[in-house]
């Protein structure tokens, strides 16, 4: 190994062990309940709160699948991601947050299979929610493994392979979330949103240099890809349809739907939402405009190889220090969303199916948290194993995540919102949705269904129409359980500092 690979590993392995650290130490703060672990107390304030919730989302998506995504069909990515996601899903935040938040307070619910239980008193609604926020956040955890190897595997030049970069970062992540739970996780993704941030920023103005200017590289991408710098490379029905899914799907990413519970007060979560998109629609177009100006300096990258453009052009044309410091900037999103993901996927499939039975009740927290923490390192283990297969890109494993994601927003909408949509309704539309989303791609449902679009398009259009026509084919849900539950909101939005008075909608 040369000298320049010894000083970029040496600068991002000191950065993992800052992170690793934090991580540690936060478990000396930890109450030992499982309520703690899994969403820190529900103590975090507005700039920490942002931090965790907007580093949960930025992931290797954004700093490794963007840009290679820019390099092949230019600044059309950027409206791709940001049009409709840029005000809807901070507008969801709130809506679906504030109601959630109030009920997640009052009846300590941490999850979505939380929120439709108490609604309908239904453990089978409840398992099928969980099970389809394990079938997509599985497969979008591994995208972190993958792109944590791609990145160590770019700037090293080949001396980490892609296998080893994975597993170190896998194990790092690991160690911090297994011990720290959310608190843990969220005070890494404090520092690691910062780092990402300033060093996407850093990344941008040393491209832009490097091309000659905006007005130069502009002139080169005229001249010799103008097809970049057109709208052609993306047909107006995926561009709609992915601006519908991302912006369902964001606020229903269990990584990120657990964090709107975790915020102190409602006000805090308010001020979370007003600060995101600004945040989100600046990240999304340094990423996009990196991708397409860096093109110019490295052509011919062809496919998946395209996504280790910035790690590449790091290599080849930044100094070394600022190989690594910015390195480490990518590894922080990367990082920053799979341990969010890591720990929501064991949430799930802790709280929500191993210990969601009578008998789990009786089971003292700390062994809960003991066997949470084991979920969580089967989870690392799965996650990694599906990185080394590699079945697709980044960007096609995130489109089909989107979308599956996205139509869950039918019965938690439904949940805290309709009074007369019943459990049956429920059920029904989430089957519908999810059918349609995993049957077109596997090409059971004739492609034709989808116009052009997504899956998660017609998925959810289906499931709204099935979720309308069912519930006035059945019997309302039974009223005083509905009023139980709607007025939860009326009497908490005057004093959300109220405690359970003893009685407690099932769950």
């Amino acid at each position: 190994m040369d000298q320049q690979n010894i000083t970029v590993l040496s600068i991002i392995a000191l950065y993992v062990v800052v992170i690793l650290t934090i991580g540690l130490v936060s478990v000396k703060y930890a109450k030992g309940t499982l309520e703690d672990y899994y969403t820190g107390s529900r103590e975090f304030k507005a700039l920490v709160l942002f931090c965790g919730i907007f580093a949960a989302n930025i992931s290797a998506v954004t700093l490794i699948g963007i840009p290679g995504q820019a390099y092949h069909v230019g600044w059309i990515m950027w409206p791709y991601f940001v049009t409709t996601w840029a005000w809807l899903s901070p507008i969801l935040f709130y809506t679906v947050g504030n109601r959630s938040w109030l009920l997640g307070k009052k009846y300590n619910y941490v999850t979505q299979s939380d929120i439709v239980i108490g609604r309908w008193n239904s453990k089978t609604l409840g398992y099928l929610v969980a099970a389809v926020g394990l079938i997509y956040t599985i497969p979008y955890l591994m995208t972190g493994a993958m792109g944590a190897g791609q990145v160590l595997e770019g700037l090293s030049q080949g001396a980490i392979p892609y296998w080893l970069g994975a597993l170190l970062i896998s194990v790092v992540i690991a160690i911090y979330v297994i011990m720290g739970g959310m608190r843990g996780s969220i005070w890494a993704n404090t520092v690691q949103s910062i780092v990402f941030m300033v060093g996407a920023l850093v990344i941008f103005v040393y491209v832009l240099n490097t091309v000659g200017g905006p007005a130069q590289v502009t002139q080169n991408i005229m001249q010799n890809n103008p097809e970049l710098l057109s709208r052609e490379g993306l047909p107006w029905q995926t561009f709609f349809s992915f601006g519908i899914i991302v912006a369902f799907g964001v606020p229903m990413f269990p990584q990120l739907f657990t964090r709107l519970l975790s915020g102190k007060n409602i006000g805090e979560l308010k001020k979370m939402s007003i600060m995101y998109p600004f945040a989100g629609l600046f990240i999304f177009s340094v990423c996009v405009y990196i991708g397409m100006w860096a093109h110019t300096l490295i052509p011919g990258l062809e496919g998946k190889a395209a996504e280790q453009i910035i790690p590449l052009f790091l290599a080849q044309y930044a100094p070394v220090f600022m190989t690594g410091i910015l390195g480490a900037a990518i590894l922080a999103a990367t990082m920053s969303t799979m341990d969010s993901q890591l720990l929501a996927a064991g949430t799930i499939f802790s709280k929500d199916i191993l210990l969601n039975s009578e008998s789990a009740k009786s089971i003292p927290d700390k062994k809960k948290i003991l066997i949470s923490k084991s979920v969580l390192f089967a989870m690392v283990i799965i996650s990694y194993l599906l990185a080394l297969i590699k079945p697709t890109g980044i960007i096609t494993l995130v489109n089909w995540a989107f979308g599956g994601f996205a139509c869950l927003i039918l019965p938690i909408l439904a949940a805290m919102y309709w009074r007369r949509c019943t459990k049956q309704a429920a059920i029904a539309a989430l089957l519908v949705s999810q059918l349609v989303q995993v049957g077109l791609p596997l090409g059971i449902i004739p492609s034709g269904l989808a116009m052009g679009m997504l899956p998660g398009v017609p998925a959810l259009v289906l499931g709204f129409i099935v979720l309308v026509v069912v519930t006035y084919l059945t019997p309302a849900p039974d009223e005083k359980a509905t009023n139980d539950f709607f007025n939860t909101f009326a009497k908490m939005s005057k004093d959300p500092n109220t405690v359970s008075d003893g009685h407690r909608i099932p769950v």
